[in-house]
């Protein structure tokens, strides 16, 4: 399966913040998910595979090719889309439509008013006056009318109320059906990558802590629920965060395959959702709440 996006042993570092040694891949004709905390560096990530940043160490490839090379051809055909779209707020939708198309020898205006029309955009409304959720569909709009081989949005259902949710996550769905193309999007709502990411890519603190196809990354993971016994042996060794309550533990391991027998009989096994990931991933055994927080609520997301 060829990529798209290739990310190498990427590091940067600015301030405080760095990302270190990060390595992503998002194949033609997927989804991939990128979920972390606010802070993260999944915006980062993004810029710099835009070429809006320049990295310390390491290589991006933009469908097989030098990123930094020759990125000004390569960026032609990515289509981008930011979490609170900067346009000319005083132009009316067709009027932004008329800007944005002299810059894409790929431009198509059937397209275009193909998506004006699906997402019921207002043509003669000026940009300022649309709501959140009329506003990311119009940049998604104008993001794939250049016919984008690749899509790179940031945060794009962020702040949308759920019926403008799912009609942005249903037009992903829709995107990738042309094999061609492919996109990466970032979110810290996993109910959003469970709908529609092929893969996942997971973003803390600047490392990248796990990533892969999502049902087989589900599957080689198990939350399970038990007494301290958990904790025992070999099985310390699997634990990669939980959480210890008044009433037992709950424990993130590794390996969900080769688990089963060495877990005591009174352990409760259960497949993990992509919540449960990010929220107990790297998690210290401390006397919390017993009730996992949405991720978007968790302390890990804040």
């Amino acid at each position: 399966m060829t990529n798209l996006l290739e990310i190498r042993n990427l590091s940067m570092s600015y301030g405080t913040f760095a990302l270190q040694n990060v390595n992503l891949a998002v194949p033609r004709g997927t989804i991939t998910g990128l979920v972390g905390a606010n802070g993260a560096g999944k915006s980062t990530l993004i810029k710099l595979a835009l070429g809006l940043l320049a990295p310390n160490a390491g290589e991006i490839r933009l469908f097989g090719q030098d990123a930094l090379a020759d990125g000004t051809l390569l960026r032609q055909r990515i289509g981008f889309v930011q979490e609170s779209p900067t346009l000319y707020g005083h132009l009316r939708v067709k009027e932004l439509g008329q800007l944005v198309a002299p810059f894409y020898a790929t431009w198509n205006e059937a397209t275009f008013r193909r998506l004006c029309d699906l997402f019921e955009l207002p043509p003669k409304k000026a940009f300022s006056t649309l709501s959140q959720g009329t506003r990311m569909k119009t940049a998604l709009a104008l993001a794939l009318s250049h016919e984008a081989e690749l899509l790179l949005l940031d945060e794009p259902t962020s702040g949308l109320d759920p019926l403008a949710r799912r009609e942005v996550l249903d037009l992903l769905l829709e995107v990738i059906q042309n094999e061609d193309r492919a996109v990466l999007f970032s979110t810290h709502i996993t109910s959003d990558l469970d709908r529609v990411a092929d893969h996942v890519a997971f973003l803390k603190e600047g490392r990248m802590v796990l990533a892969g196809e999502k049902d087989e990354l589900l599957e080689s993971w198990a939350l399970v629920k038990g007494g301290e016994e958990l904790l025992a042996g070999p099985l310390r060794d699997r634990c990669r965060g939980g959480q210890r309550t008044e009433v037992g533990l709950t424990i993130l391991f590794e390996g969900a395959a080769t688990l089963g027998s060495m877990l005591p009989q009174d352990a409760l096994q259960e497949r993990p959702t992509l919540e449960d990931l990010v929220y107990f991933h790297g998690r210290e055994l401390g006397l919390e709440s017993t009730r996992p927080l949405p991720c978007e609520e968790a302390p890990c997301c804040r």
